[in-house]
């Protein structure tokens, strides 16, 4: 773990390049969250393995006498300071704070961390720390302005126990373990945390704050809107599925025709635009409500990125002592987070791991790809999220130039339009559910 002062230079393409924290700011949210503790080291995530941030953790040595089971256990402390990516600002800062606050109201006994302070520009914060309840200007003791900071807002979070599960160190029996304690961590916010009406990520209320409250959500007043892992901010509330699809699929229809990167492929925009139009307001894409009791219209909390860099495990026999990274968890269809692992994620987990998930969310009554949930469900929503990721594909055009990238281009032309055409006449493309991380 590096030091503050040694911190690498990041690449320019990585999401982070160009955020910086200044040591003089973290003394300063230390002072104003902890104002009689004495900030003992700070230590930076290499920015590599912090994709979309910077990660600072801190370590407080606190006053004996001020030291509470709320969230000082120990004189000493350690806690995470996230700082945004340069592509991120405050709803992403809100919605890790909001999701937060939800799993700490619905689901205590799930290790997450516990947001003790957040600002979503870097000039003002809100603390919630056992020492200050507040929300504080931060310029004032540094002369910042907006033309100095170079990041987004952060949030400063406790620390939760464990490290992120490492394949090497597990055998076969110890990741079915560790499958069962996930399994049974996504039931408990599955049916502890109400689900809503609207799709997308959580913004903070911002009543209170003057009066020297901390805004908290209310899960039977919630405000969902917007895609943040896909940069969509939107105007109203998303209440269905097909308009789920309909914006992100707007969204890269978009990029495809304004990016030099993928002007080749510019022949898709016709017929996207069509499906668009034509079909998929008709596709059934939440199917029969499964084992899990969910309508039409109910949009369940989702994680969004359960890969094992954010699921901490300690101890012998191992436990899952903590979950991290919630920065794009949200409000989403059922089904999504099984997309998200089986496509973006697949392969992250061992299989047996991944069945025996599986399996145990079954026996909780949640309906799954293994078994439950409906096959034609299932294949529409996989072939529009693939759909999605072949129109402009977010790798390119990385190494690839010339001839290569002509190439890459037209694979992913070639898949699209296969997707274009199953999605278009569904019944005459059924398939099984393709086992996970399968090529």
């Amino acid at each position: 773990m590096e030091s503050l002062d040694a911190r690498p230079p990041t690449p320019p393409h990585h999401p982070t390049a160009g955020v910086r924290v200044l040591r003089d700011e973290i003394d300063n949210i230390a002072s104003c969250g902890f104002p009689d503790s004495e900030l003992v080291s700070v230590a930076q995530l290499p920015s590599g393995k912090s994709y979309n941030n910077r990660i600072y953790f801190l370590t407080f040595r606190h006053p004996s006498d001020k030291a509470s089971s709320d969230a000082v256990a120990q004189p000493e402390q350690e806690v995470v300071l996230k700082v945004n990516g340069r592509f991120f600002g405050e709803h992403k800062v809100q919605n890790e704070v909001a999701c937060l606050q939800l799993l700490q109201a619905h689901c205590p006994d799930v290790p997450t961390p516990r947001a003790l302070a957040w600002s979503e520009d870097g000039h003002v914060a809100t603390f919630a720390t056992p020492f200050r309840t507040a929300s504080i200007s931060l310029d004032e003791s540094l002369c910042l302005n907006s033309h100095t900071l170079g990041h987004g807002g952060w949030v400063l979070m406790t620390r939760v126990e464990g490290d992120p599960i490492a394949s090497a160190d597990l055998d076969e029996a110890a990741w079915k373990w560790l499958a069962g304690q996930l399994g049974d961590i996504v039931t408990s916010w599955r049916r502890n945390i109400p689900a809503q009406p609207h799709c997308g990520n959580i913004r903070l209320p911002h009543e209170g704050v003057e009066a020297g409250r901390v805004p908290t959500v209310r899960s039977s007043a919630l405000e969902v809107r917007g895609i943040l892992q896909e940069g969509i901010d939107v105007a109203g509330p998303i209440a269905y599925s097909s308009d789920y699809y309909r914006i992100k699929l707007a969204d890269k229809l978009r990029e495809l025709e304004t990016s030099n990167t993928y002007a080749a492929n510019r022949s898709l925009a016709a017929p996207i635009r069509a499906f668009i139009a034509e079909k998929l307001p008709h596709l059934q894409l939440t199917g029969p409500s499964g084992n899990e009791g969910i309508g039409p219209g109910q949009f369940v909390f989702t994680h969004y990125d359960l890969s094992p860099r954010n699921v901490l495990v300690s101890g012998q026999p191992p436990r899952i002592s903590g979950l991290v990274d919630f920065e794009f968890a949200g409000f989403f269809p059922p089904v999504e987070e099984f997309l998200n692992d089986y496509i973006c994620n697949a392969g992250d987990w061992p299989q047996a791991f991944y069945n025996a998930y599986l399996a145990r969310l079954e026996h909780n009554g949640i309906a799954t790809p293994l078994k439950s949930l409906d096959a034609d469900t299932w294949n529409l929503n996989c072939w529009l999220e693939t759909l999605l990721g072949c129109i402009v594909p977010w790798e390119l055009p990385g190494g690839h130039r010339g001839a290569a990238l002509e190439a890459k281009l037209r694979e992913a032309e070639a898949s699209a339009r296969e997707m274009l055409e199953k999605l278009s006449s569904p019944g005459e493309f059924r398939e099984p559910i393709a086992p996970y991380g399968d090529e």
